[in-house]
């Protein structure tokens, strides 16, 4: 378990891989990214577990992590990077955790991204805001080498947001078979992108009371629509579904602007 010093300015990195020859190409690709630092490579849950809860204690400045990333493969043994990945981020809420795996789903990209997991019991003193917490990214396997690893990086640690393999995402537009959202689904589509809620949503596009108050009921059935067309199933107040939604609705622009890219 190797642990290097980072030079300033870089994204400190840590791979978990239970294949050797996994675990070594990707730590070298990792190497090779300027942006970032390896910091460690394991090959067992539980040594990520330990590793992380002493980074935690020595990090007086960012003891939740901030600013960390962390690659999980999907399979590890008999346990897997989504239960890996949770209970990291148990004991550091701040942590920017991605997935990586051989296959392109959208069934495993709504788990990795959602919310409602409940909070594991030997966990009751740490921040619970990691009860609440989806992880980050979603990347391919074939796709891992430095240019790939350094947009992963941006997108989820340094502008704190979500990453998906765009072949993922390509996969989701197949099955849409050409079908198109009506002009209404779309306009909500585009407000839940730029971060809106559903009553700025309902003002936005005109769902009023009586009294000009913002009338939230046409935007939840337009909500629920959205969800059912681009198949993203959970639990209705999941955070994590919007997320999964705003990525797919970027897709479908572009899909929509140029099928034939598909």
């Amino acid at each position: 378990m190797p642990v290097m010093k980072r030079m300033p300015e870089q994204i400190p990195v840590i791979v978990v891989d239970d294949t050797p020859v996994k675990l070594r190409g990707i730590a070298e690709f990792v190497g090779e990214t300027s942006t970032l630092q390896l910091y460690a490579q394991l090959t067992k849950p539980a040594e990520a577990m330990k590793l992380i809860e002493t980074i935690c204690q020595e990090q007086a400045q960012s003891p939740t992590l901030a600013g960390w990333l962390v690659l999980l493969d999907l399979h590890l043994g008999s346990t897997n990077g989504l239960e890996l990945g949770r209970g990291l981020l148990e004991l550091a809420p701040d942590l920017r955790i991605v997935i990586y795996t051989q296959d392109a789903s959208w069934t495993l990209a709504a788990e990795i991204f959602r919310h409602e997991y409940p909070q594991r019991r030997n966990a009751q003193k740490r921040d619970k805001r990691a009860s609440a917490a989806g992880l980050h990214g979603y990347a391919l396997f074939a796709n891992l080498e430095p240019r790939y690893l350094d947009q992963i990086a941006t997108a989820v640690v340094v502008r704190r947001g979500n990453f998906i393999d765009p072949d993922v995402l390509r996969y989701l537009l197949k099955r849409l078979q050409g079908r198109r959202l009506t002009p209404r689904q779309e306009e909500c589509a585009a407000l839940i992108a730029q971060g809106l809620s559903n009553d700025e949503i309902a003002l936005r596009m005109g769902f009023l009371h009586g009294r000009g108050k913002a009338n939230v009921g046409p935007v939840e059935n337009l909500v629920s629509e959205l969800y059912l067309f681009f198949a993203i199933a959970g639990a209705p107040a999941d955070p994590g579904r919007r997320v999964l939604l705003s990525q797919a609705y970027e897709a479908y622009i572009g899909w929509r602007q140029d099928p034939a890219e598909l």
